[in-house]
């Protein structure tokens, strides 16, 4: 049976109208900036990649610019009390080469990791991907299918102004660009369901300029029709019971050979299993365990497959991650991810992988002994664009 993704869903120079906490009563304008004063209005990472400028354009005069110059955000101060909000803008790409705009959503930052929930809208290409962040590395690759072109009268062209809005209710974003009554793309699959509103520009390239930015309070999504693009899953298909131990500063030699005992972690602790949730999908996004921009990269990742006899079988996987596979306490061998090779071609860990020739993972021959079989992954989260892997397992006769 298919699952559909309407399943994931069952100051400034401008004016800080209001801070009351969340709920509102009906929508409430809680922030407008139009830029002709300063950025005390918003927090800032890499504030050295963010001014106000002029434009040069009568309509628009001073404008928010958002240089490419690695992790750069601006996010609208004290957003995360607002509940479910709108967030209207108007977004300008001034250079025809690589540039994007990421309208970030439900960003927060605990235990020295932030992580939150991303669409972007490219710039030289006019389309959406979907790019939530977790511990400051983007995980594009893993969404693949929600890539939008934007089109027609909407389409984003270079050197032309473009209105744009977003609307979050709880980890459900949608994203509006040109049309305000249709969305371009519905996505539900962050994790997150609050935390603060803002922007970002690509992590190199070109800048991004924006505009008239106004956030507002809602009770309600706009938009109450079918999931944009309308896509189906079959978690059910795919190896979904998983527990997980991480993150931890470094591999584990002992966890290895016997996957029924415990790790040890910084302090000298003894950590334990605990269950792992999968995505609606079935995908395993390891970058809610796993550290990037910190020193705990290793987590892993354990299945319990129970068999009749002694059989062999076939571990498929779409990955984005480095793994490594041990079964029942053996090294079974390196699967190495669907990886990121920049500028020979996109690669993207895919939930169809299984059946799709097109989207085809990683297959790896496994020995099943008869009764209980213990399938051990470990992950490291160290390269750009990781933090996820699908896996489905072939029980050969």
């Amino acid at each position: 049976m298919l699952t559909p993704v309407s399943a994931l869903t069952a100051m400034t120079s401008g004016v800080l109208l209001a801070l009351a906490c969340w709920p509102a009563s009906a929508e409430e304008t809680r922030f407008v900036d139009t830029f002709d004063g300063d950025l005390s209005g918003w927090q800032m990472v890499g504030a050295q990649a963010i001014s106000i400028a002029d434009s040069g354009d009568s309509e628009h005069g001073n404008v928010l610019v958002l240089e490419a110059e690695g992790k750069v955000l601006a996010l609208v101060a004290g957003s995360q009390a607002w509940g479910p909000v709108r967030m209207e803008l108007d977004v300008f790409f001034p250079d025809e080469a690589d540039n994007y705009l990421g309208l970030i959503y439900n960003y927060t930052r605990a235990d020295a990791r932030s992580d939150f929930g991303s669409l972007y809208i490219k710039g030289n290409g006019s389309y959406i991907r979907a790019n939530p962040w977790r511990d400051g590395n983007v995980s594009r690759l893993l969404y693949e299918e929600y890539r939008t072109p934007i089109e027609g009268d909407d389409a984003i062209r270079i050197g032309q102004w473009q209105r744009v809005k977003v609307e979050v209710l709880g980890s459900i974003c949608h994203l509006y660009v040109g049309d305000m009554t249709t969305p371009k793309v519905t996505f539900g699959l962050y994790e997150g369901a609050s935390g603060m509103v803002g922007v970002n520009p690509r992590v190199t390239g070109w800048p991004v300029w924006i505009d008239n930015v106004r956030v507002t309070s809602i009770e309600a999504l706009s938009y109450q029709g079918p999931e944009i693009p309308t896509l189906a899953y079959e978690p059910e298909r795919l190896v979904t019971q998983w527990e997980v131990i991480g993150p931890l500063a470094q591999p584990q030699v002992e966890l290895e050979r016997d996957p029924g005992g415990q790790a040890v972690g910084g302090e000298g602790d003894s950590l334990a299993w605990r269950p792992f949730d999968v995505d609606p999908r079935g995908a395993v996004i390891t970058g809610r365990v796993t550290e990037y921009d910190g020193s705990r990269s290793v987590a892993y990742f354990r299945t319990i497959v129970n068999s009749d006899r002694e059989r062999e079988a076939v571990l498929h996987l779409s990955t984005t991650d480095e793994l490594a596979l041990w079964v029942n306490g053996r090294f079974n061998g390196f699967i190495y991810r669907n990886g990121y090779v920049f500028g020979e071609r996109d690669w993207n860990a895919w939930h169809d992988f299984w059946k799709n020739p097109d989207h085809a993972g990683v297959e790896v021959p496994v020995a099943l002994q008869q009764g209980v079989n213990t399938l051990l992954i470990r992950v490291r989260n160290g390269q750009f664009a990781a933090g996820g892997f699908f896996a489905y397992l072939n029980l050969a006769e």
